[in-house]
């Protein structure tokens, strides 16, 4: 779609907790659209038995984690298997969750840490869905995450997991790290049992539940970037997350700098989309 931009660009994607990959779509968008390469990480094996039959992407049975052997919690639900327990007291307000947080099986995992893999030196999209284990991946990845452009992140804004971080403490991490929130690409609420809304008991009203988080570097950060990572954050940020406001601003950063002339293309292209305020 961008086929204006004339510079080769390779994004380079590490996917942690790679299960459950159909709620990635915006993975999805920017490989279908990009030059990319993938390496993602997925401890469970019945996980990841399913993800290894995509050729495209790259697949590593490990976890990242605090480099240290732990146990790792297999849930009724894949999705909610962890290295730490449900906490049932707060699971327990909303409906099903107790269910599908019930362990069925605990397997003794090695883990690594992310600054010590030596699959890349740097990512440029970093994807993190881990059920309330995110503060230890940023802890001992801090290296490879402040090299980053994008983090994509899972967090709660409650303690959902025993000992887990919630959404305050995550992106206090991230802050430090120098990256801002930019926007909610998912925001999930849930109705307080024994409530059911629209007949559908997965819905809710006010109460947030789980949010799906999309931080970038920081502004002045990103004026330090040279033009390979300025097109790398913006065909990230236009077919991963539809920012056309944001990758306009990119563009006029880049075209002031790099004396291109992108930007005139760009806004020509975006009058034919469909552009929806998202909240």
């Amino acid at each position: 779609m961008m086929d204006f931009i004339k510079e080769l660009v390779s994004i380079e994607i590490c996917d942690i907790g790679a299960g459950n990959s159909e709620a990635t779509p915006f993975l999805d968008n920017i490989i279908n659209n990009c030059e990319t390469h993938i390496a993602g990480f997925e401890p469970n094996e019945v996980e990841f038995n399913k993800l290894i039959q995509n050729k495209k992407k790259k697949y590593f049975n490990y976890a990242i984690g605090d480099g240290a052997k732990k146990k790792f919690y297999i849930c009724k639900a894949p999705g909610m298997s962890s290295f730490l327990k449900p906490d049932y007291k707060y699971n327990e307000m909303f409906h099903h969750f107790n269910d599908w947080g019930k362990i069925i099986k605990t397997v003794e995992t090695q883990t690594k840490k992310l600054d010590e893999i030596n699959i890349k030196n740097n990512f440029d999209l970093i994807k993190i869905d881990v059920q309330g284990y995110e503060s230890e991946i940023i802890k001992y990845g801090n290296e490879k995450i402040k090299n980053a452009l994008v983090v994509q992140i899972e967090t709660s804004p409650i303690p959902s997991y025993k000992n887990g971080k919630t959404f305050a403490f995550v992106a206090s991490q991230l802050e430090n790290l120098d990256f801002n929130l930019h926007m909610f690409s998912t925001i999930e609420t849930r109705s307080f049992k024994p409530m059911i809304i629209a007949k559908n008991s997965k819905l809710g009203l006010h109460y947030l539940y789980q949010l799906d988080c999309v931080f970038i570097k920081n502004f002045d950060e990103i004026d330090k970037l040279n033009i390979n990572k300025l097109l790398k954050l913006i065909y990230i940020m236009f077919y991963g997350f539809n920012a056309y406001d944001f990758v306009d601003l990119l563009f006029q950063k880049l075209d002031y700098k790099y004396k291109k002339n992108y930007l005139e293309k760009y806004r020509e292209l975006i009058k034919n989309l469909k552009i929806n305020k998202r909240y």
